[in-house]
């Protein structure tokens, strides 16, 4: 069971989250190079015979104007949502999957190839609406995410649970091939002991500056001077502005912000009004 989570969090760690791509095929995008740094024709091949079919069979690129029949249905199932800005202008995108709860998308017939569809419409929207390439330079858009991972109540033995596992290794290898080199900050909070020992296991694999970019925070639910200072550390980390409060009590529930009330604005009124979609590429801010 602990080689299983192992290896799910080898696949997690170096790619925590983000990318957004282009239907040429006659370059390499600059964040997939670093998918294979020294090998750029490997690096080239990934990025056209792996990935843009897969935007092709999945309908990626028409994602957006797609509609969303059980976006409120999922979001309540597998709560995740845009808290806002770090200090640097980076999306902090949220997602607790400790909470996800199949059950309830299996009464609504919710199967998890749906639930992976919904994670990469939020991605695409991410990238191709909220902070497009285009706008990298501004001071609220540099094209990168500071990732918090709320742990609470996740169980080792999500390593038995054949759906689960499925859904979570399907997931994070999707963001490997996929979505390169957004990570700005990986957070992961209340992060119980269990999960401490496999990092320690395995981050001497890890590569150097995937580790810099991960902070783990034990609890902050609760009373007593430790889980205060994770408190007090996780609250300078995403900066004053951003409410993470919900985070400290059992069950806490965020409040919607302004950039989640657009995103849900967004997907309810697909095929309802035209909304400006980026269709550009990384070629037009290869320096981004």
């Amino acid at each position: 069971m602990l080689v299983s989570l192992a290896r799910l969090l080898l696949l997690l760690l170096p790619i925590l989250p983000l990318t957004f791509s282009s239907s040429s095929t006659d370059y390499t995008p600059p964040r997939f190079l670093q998918i294979h740094p020294t090998d750029p024709l490997k690096s080239h091949n990934h990025w056209k015979e792996v990935h843009l079919p897969w935007r092709s069979e999945n309908g990626v690129d028409d994602i957006l104007r797609t509609e969303q029949p059980f976006f409120e249905e999922i979001k309540k199932a597998a709560p995740h949502l845009f808290l806002g800005f770090d200090r640097s202008g980076n999306v902090i995108f949220l997602q607790r999957p400790g909470l996800i709860n199949f059950k309830s998308l299996s009464k609504s017939s919710i199967p998890s190839s749906t639930l992976l569809l919904h994670f990469i419409f939020t991605l695409e929207y991410c990238w191709r609406i909220l902070d497009p390439f285009r706008d990298v330079g501004s001071p609220k858009k540099t094209g990168l995410m500071t990732s918090l991972i709320d742990l609470y109540s996740l169980s080792p033995l999500v390593a038995l649970n054949p759906e689960k596992f499925d859904f979570l290794t399907k997931f994070v290898t999707t963001l490997s091939q996929h979505y390169p080199q957004r990570s700005h900050l990986t957070i992961i909070v209340n992060a119980p002991s269990w999960f401490n020992k496999i990092y320690k296991l395995i981050s001497p694999m890890l590569r150097v500056k995937t580790r810099e970019k991960v902070r783990i925070i034990g609890s902050v639910v609760g009373t007593g001077k430790a889980v205060e200072r994770n408190r007090e550390e996780l609250r300078e980390m995403v900066g004053g502005e951003v409410d993470v409060e919900f985070l400290f009590v059992k069950g806490g529930e965020a409040k919607k912000g302004e950039l989640e009330e657009k995103f849900e604005g967004f997907a309810n009124n697909i095929g309802k009004k035209s909304e400006a979609i980026s269709e550009d590429s990384e070629a037009t801010n290869e320096t981004s």
